[in-house]
């Protein structure tokens, strides 16, 4: 061993070799362990888990101010047991109950999302379950008999709150509180066994809890997968008719209110029967889909495309001046030109014809827009197709390529 130290001393660089390597095997089997107790608790990827949190929380934040009150009085009303079991201490546990509900009521209150919903949670269920042990640990016999509505407590709480690394720590702290109360007042004998009933009652919460998460991130994701589908158009992937007219008609109407600009677009691909008779279907399909793509591309991150119905789509562009909206519109039609696909039958390509109308006091609604710029789009296609025109009103137009 000494000749060992000596060559440490030697080499300092070994040295640091090697606490290096035994840190990154520590932080490897911590790595794991974590990835472990991810795959049993069915813990989705970053984005997905990142979203059921705030899911979940906005669950918990609707959730409190019924629930904790319900709790609160529940706690207050059980003082009638302690009366039952001992008369003359009735007054003082029931003070000292109501005191805790009251520190504890402050994590009903929203608080305008300032403290976080965990740490709101954690007040009232410490503070209540805290309430009953208090209380209990002053009566006699009082530990052994409200072991069942102490433990029990935990069952609740692992309904509404799965994560295991929120739950843990909330109620491990009662339990403690339970462990230091029972030490001091039980027999040995009568400790253990309470101890006993309390962890085997832990171990049920936590088997509960991450069966409950396993189920709730499932259903969180069938949620989000049909909440997709009725939005998005199941072929091109771009919002639907009826998901999109309804985002578009709450813009409008939020654009007339405060008099902001608004402008919307109106697609079609041109020939695209007689591409569909020539190419076929799945040729068609895959026209569609990229001319979606590369319209998408172009579009900025509050402006959203759909598809309305066969080779027609829909551009509503937010906060945009009709000179914008034009320019938005050319560089879409310009990339669909430039767009080629490789199909058995051949390479194709496409081009589009697009119609704006910007928003202005004569449109009453979304749907008077609407059908501005789907004149405007049927006059691109008598000019020639592969063009852009705005609704009348404005001399801007853009001629294209054809």
């Amino acid at each position: 061993m000494q000749a060992d130290r000596q060559d440490l001393e030697a080499d300092p660089d070994a040295s640091a070799a090697g606490a290096a390597q035994e840190a990154s095997a520590g932080h490897g089997t911590w790595r794991r362990m974590r990835a472990a107790a991810g795959r049993l608790a069915g813990v989705l990827g970053r984005a997905d888990e990142q979203a059921f949190c705030l899911a979940l929380d906005r669950t918990l934040c609707d959730m409190l101010p019924a629930l904790g009150p319900l709790f609160g009085t529940a706690i207050i009303v059980f003082a009638a047991w302690d009366y039952w079991i001992a008369p003359e201490l009735a007054p003082t546990t029931a003070t000292l109950r109501s005191l805790l509900v009251l520190a504890g009521a402050l994590g009903y209150v929203g608080w305008k999302q300032r403290i976080p919903v965990a740490w709101r949670c954690g007040l009232v269920y410490v503070t209540h379950t805290g309430a009953m042990i208090a209380s209990s640990a002053l009566l006699p016999g009082g530990l052994v008999l409200a072991l069942p509505a102490i433990s029990g407590a935990m069952f609740p709480l692992a309904l509404v709150e799965p994560r295991l690394q929120r739950l843990l720590p909330v109620i491990l702290l009662p339990m403690l509180l339970y462990t230091l109360a029972a030490s001091l007042v039980l027999p040995q004998r009568v400790f253990a066994g309470s101890m006993l009933v309390y962890l085997a009652m832990l171990l049920l919460v936590t088997a509960m809890a991450l069966i409950q998460g396993r189920w709730r991130r499932r259903a969180f994701l069938s949620e989000r997968a049909l909440a997709y589908a009725a939005q998005h158009d199941s072929l091109s992937g771009v919002l639907s008719r009826g998901y999109l007219i309804e985002q578009a008609r709450h813009d409008v109407i939020l654009a007339q209110r405060y008099g902001r600009s608004l402008a919307i677009g109106m697609a079609d691909i041109d020939y695209f029967n007689r591409l569909n008779d020539s190419f076929g279907h799945p040729a068609g399909d895959a026209l569609l889909c990229a001319v979606s793509r590369v319209c998408t591309a172009q579009l900025r991150a509050s402006d959203y495309f759909g598809r309305i119905g066969g080779e027609e789509f829909v551009c509503v562009m937010p906060e945009t001046t009709e000179e914008d909206a034009l320019a938005c519109a050319e560089r879409m039609r310009a990339a669909v030109a430039a767009l080629r696909i490789g199909t058995p039958g051949g390479t194709i390509g496409c081009t589009i014809s697009i119609g704006i109308a910007a928003l202005h006091p004569g449109h009453a609604d979304f749907d008077s827009l609407l059908a501005a710029a789907d004149a405007a789009m049927y006059r691109a296609k008598s000019k020639g197709r592969d063009r852009v025109e705005l609704a009348p009103g404005s001399a801007f137009s853009y001629p294209g390529s054809a």
